[in-house]
């Protein structure tokens, strides 16, 4: 759709997100000041009604945006947002970045950030462990053939496994292990495609150190997740009706509570898309049905943070908002991987 039905469109979505209330032809002409008369606006409408972008809450009322309307609206928007190098309205300097000691710190202040901007309920996930290069490793003793490799990542997370060492290791043979480990490369360490195949006599330290290559390149915990802003995201439900909004937000809940599932329904809703998404719920993913995702990548194209919020969600104040803090996130992570 392009040309003048678009334009009636976008600006019928706008309006009803800035005053949650049905909007009439009339409305439109005055706040908009179009040069065709209200009579053709109201043609144009109708033609959008039987589209099914708009529908009439009540007869004499004037017209809401359904679910396809607002998809309409926000993919023309997106597409907009990408055209522009900076958005208006947010700050350009960042904050003093947070010590990279902190990971976890750092996430929750990001989600509480956007969350701030948004009004919506906000989302990041930390990147899992195994992706990330090994700055650290550490080995202490347990018994016989067992260690506790403790393991520290360019972000400071911290991860501890058992690992298991020849039998006939003996204590003191440990610094000799980590040696070992540091001269292949730490950044390797996690590396599954590493070979730990040895041929001929090693020593026990050499055996030791594959052992431990083995143990920490195996896959491990899921990647961790941060949310803020239930409450804001509850309060703008809740504009439809509080037991709509409780319906919603149980059900949002129970998909938030595994990190893993959320995660993939996150995917889901992208579509492939790479760089910032969006998805106004059109019932293809229960859980997120009757609410937008908006979704963006801080790192990698599988590091993402986002904003969930109805379907009226401020579309600008979210893609604004997300690909600004992504960018920020991505500063800090960049300088913590320069200070290696």
């Amino acid at each position: 759709m392009t040309g003048r039905r678009a334009r009636i469109l976008v600006e019928t979505v706008h309006r009803y997100i800035r005053t949650l209330q049905p909007v009439s032809s009339q409305e439109l002409v005055a706040a908009y000041g179009y040069r065709f008369s209200s009579a053709t606006v109201r043609n144009e409408l109708l033609a959008l009604e039987e589209g099914g972008y708009l529908h009439k809450p009540h007869t004499s009322a004037g017209r809401v945006p359904t679910a396809k309307g607002f998809r309409f609206f926000a993919d023309w928007l997106l597409e907009v947002t990408e055209q522009r190098e900076v958005m208006p309205g947010l700050p350009v300097e960042p904050e003093p970045p947070l010590p990279l000691g902190e990971p976890l710190l750092l996430f929750q202040r990001t989600t509480l950030l956007l969350a701030t901007l948004t009004g919506g309920l906000a989302f990041a996930f930390m990147p899992p462990l195994e992706r990330l290069n090994c700055s650290l490793v550490a080995l202490r003793w347990l018994r016989p053939g067992r260690a506790l490799a403790v393991q520290a990542n360019q972000l400071g997370m911290v991860r501890s496994q058992i690992v298991n060492l020849p039998e006939e290791m003996q204590p003191e043979d440990l610094p000799q292990v980590e040696r070992f480990l540091h001269a292949l490369g730490l950044e390797r360490i996690q590396d599954a495609s590493v070979d730990t195949k040895l041929a001929g006599w090693h020593s026990r330290a050499m055996v030791g150190a594959l052992r431990v290559v083995q143990a920490l390149a195996q896959k491990g915990d899921q990647p961790g997740l941060c949310v803020e802003g239930w409450a804001q995201l509850f309060s703008g439900l809740a504009s439809h009706s509080p037991s709509w909004a409780l319906a919603r937000g149980q059900d949002l809940l129970r998909l938030v509570e595994n990190a893993q599932t959320f995660r993939a329904a996150v995917l889901e809703s992208r579509m492939g898309r790479r760089g910032m998404a969006v998805h106004v719920g059109d019932g293809t993913i229960p859980p997120l049905a009757e609410l937008s995702v908006v979704s963006a990548p801080y790192w990698t194209e599988e590091d993402l943070l986002g904003v969930i919020g109805p379907l009226w969600m401020d579309y600008a104040r979210a893609f604004s908002a997300s690909k600004y803090v992504a960018g920020r996130l991505q500063w800090v992570l960049a300088q913590g991987e320069g200070n290696e």
